[in-house]
């Protein structure tokens, strides 16, 4: 590891570690990303430091982390959800200034902390070049009402935004942040005063106007329904029989109209039932579009805190005890693949130079002729691409058994590997929180199941490895995938732009993702009240956006099924115990640029 390496680390070190302790959150886990930083959870992103801009950044990155530690010590989000509304702009600005709330009341406990988040507003404002009213307006809210809690001093740019602020104020502004002031140590009481103020300033009154057209709106088609509820009824299964029938005129429709050579030839009658179909084809391509009915159930989660302790060492402990019959055949590939990245990051010697370290082997030379001169050797490294492997790995009902046995041995040997050869690896996991829909399932019933709802099922991703946590640290996890019960449903498409996003998100030169599954996604909660190929199409969708991106390698690892009709790069083993050898088989491949694709049958 370089000089500038180290600084690098030591750096990202020390932030944790204030982040943990200001946050009050030892569990907090700290990802270092390009873009996008922010909390989600106990999942904390900071922007990642370039040793070659980390003396001008080091106080703007200091201050995103204090920001993000203060949001952690005294921000609740349950409560802050409460207030949330429909109209986009006040819950912008209702955001900002419950930030500003944060950092004032951080910046009066900690010194150090006021000056980073006001060099962090003083950076963004500097560079800040917005083109929107809106904006300009939510922008106005975060730096002045920061500079009002705090008494600080902005540069000369934020005048534009303080100007903003008392235009649309007028002779209330000073009011306006009195009362807010004064609640700043309660956060219920200060989001209070905050919905009042957006609501004197007429943005919650839109939305209310918005939301009783609507509601008499439902009402006028309630009462409509009612009317017709008794002729309905007992055509319920006609209509049905008819939908199917009309679906199947619409696609022999289609198939003509698209064979016909001049419109001409239709007529004039002809050209309005043309109009007609394309309206219909129009609401099947809206239906089959991909969507969920509700999110609010799913959950990205820590594998170790879906069971206590002992159960992960019980676990752990079992799947040790299952691995003694092939351990040895997938050991030694990994020491073949450590052997290859070794190879790929030794250094070697440039020889003949005029200066660096004596070159002792050319020694003689100078003892039989005193005339020749003496030669050096210099060090040089080869360039190796910084590099993370991130494992998503089917967590569906049918992959329980041997399956889902290899494959948590698989991660846990290349894992260990890797690490060895200062590559980072993330283990991630994919499936729904209950059988048949779960809440979800119960909402959509609740609200007399709609038709075409979409996604309808409460998924649920597993973080087993994150791509900072060390590989002691997180092996425990693996042991989670032999839980009874943890394994159901899978709905690949959304479970693989989860994994992309996080993973795009690092810093690292080279990218690789990894999908081990048994097959195509099955959801029967989604399936029953959705065209059949509703959750294919999605993940057809999610692997075309990943592979048309040059940012990540995407390979797929199908097991006991032919993936390649889904993946462009695809693998299919059909005996499970060679999942450990054609892993890091295919690792090492791509480690040496070989782009051999091979089937095992």
């Amino acid at each position: 590891m370089s000089a500038n390496d180290d600084i690098i680390e030591i750096f990202k070190k020390s932030i944790s570690a204030t982040v943990k302790s200001i946050g009050k959150n030892n569990k907090a886990e700290i990802n270092f990303v390009n873009k996008d930083p922010g909390v989600q959870g106990n999942q904390i992103n900071i922007l990642f430091p370039e040793i070659s801009k980390l003396n001008k950044d080091i106080n703007y990155i200091r201050g995103q982390a204090d920001t993000i530690a203060l949001e952690l010590r005294l921000h609740d989000p349950s409560v802050h959800n409460k207030f949330i509304t429909k109209n986009d702009i006040s819950n912008a600005i209702f955001n900002e200034i419950e930030k500003s709330r944060i950092e004032a009341k951080g910046s009066l406990d900690f010194k150090g902390v006021k000056k980073n988040i006001l060099n962090k507003h003083i950076r963004d404002i500097e560079r800040k070049n917005n083109n929107s009213d809106n904006d300009d307006l939510i922008d106005a809210f975060k730096y002045v009402s920061f500079a009002e809690f705090t008494n600080s001093k902005l540069p000369k740019e934020y005048s534009f935004y303080k100007k903003i602020l008392t235009k649309k104020l007028g002779k209330k502004y000073k009011k306006y942040f009195k009362k807010l002031e004064k609640t700043i140590d309660n956060q219920e009481k200060f989001a209070n005063e905050i919905k009042e103020i957006l609501e004197e300033l007429g943005f919650l009154n839109e939305n209310k106007i918005d939301q009783s057209k609507k509601n008499k709106n439902e009402k006028n088609d309630l009462d409509q329904d009612e009317n017709n509820k008794n002729a309905n009824d007992s055509s319920n299964s006609d209509d049905k029989i008819k939908k199917e029938s009309d679906d199947k005129d619409i696609l022999n429709q289609t198939q003509k109209i698209s064979e016909s050579k001049s419109d001409e030839k239709l007529g004039e009658d002809s050209s309005e039932k043309k109009a007609e179909l394309i309206d219909k084809i129009e609401d099947v391509n809206h239906l089959n579009k991909y969507r969920y009915y509700t999110k609010e159930f799913d959950e990205i989660i820590n594998a170790e805190k879906l069971c206590d302790q002992k159960e992960l060492d019980r676990l752990r402990l079992s799947l040790d005890q299952q691995v003694f019959t092939f351990q040895t055949i997938i050991t030694k590939m990994a020491n073949r693949l450590q052997r290859k990245l070794q190879a790929l990051q030794n250094r070697t010697w440039e020889f003949n130079v005029e200066e660096g370290y004596l070159d002792t082997s050319r020694l003689s030379r100078i003892i039989t002729n005193p005339l020749n001169k003496l030669t050096f050797k210099k060090e040089k490294e080869i360039e190796f691409k910084d590099t993370i492997v991130s494992l998503l790995i089917d967590n569906s009902g049918s992959m329980r058994g041997r399956p889902i046995t290899v494959a948590a041995l698989c991660c846990d040997i290349l894992t260990k590997t890797l690490e060895k050869c200062l590559v980072k690896t993330e283990i991630l996991g994919f499936t729904t929180k209950a059988w048949k829909g779960g809440k979800s399932r119960e909402k959509w019933i609740s609200n007399g199941k709609p038709s075409n709802p979409g996604r309808l099922n409460d998924l649920r991703h597993i973080i087993y490895k994150s791509a900072d946590a060390s590989w002691r640290r997180s092996k425990k996890n693996l042991g989670l995938l032999l839980r009874e019960g943890i394994l159901k449903e899978n709905v690949d498409g959304e479970a693989l732009l989860w994994a992309y996003k996080r993973i795009i998100k690092r810093r690292e030169k080279r990218k690789i993702l990894i999908v081990v599954s048994d097959g195509a996604p099955v959801d029967d909660s989604t399936l029953s009240v959705n065209p059949g190929n509703f959750l294919e199409q999605n993940l057809r969708e999610s692997i075309n956006k990943i592979e048309s991106k040059p940012d990540v390698e995407l390979i797929a690892i199908g097991i006991g099924h032919d993936v390649s009709r889904y993946y462009k790069r695809a693998i299919t083993i059909m005996d499970v115990d060679e999942l450990g050898t054609v892993l890091l088989n295919e690792l090492t491949n791509i480690f040496i640029n070989t782009k051999k694709i091979k089937k095992i049958n």
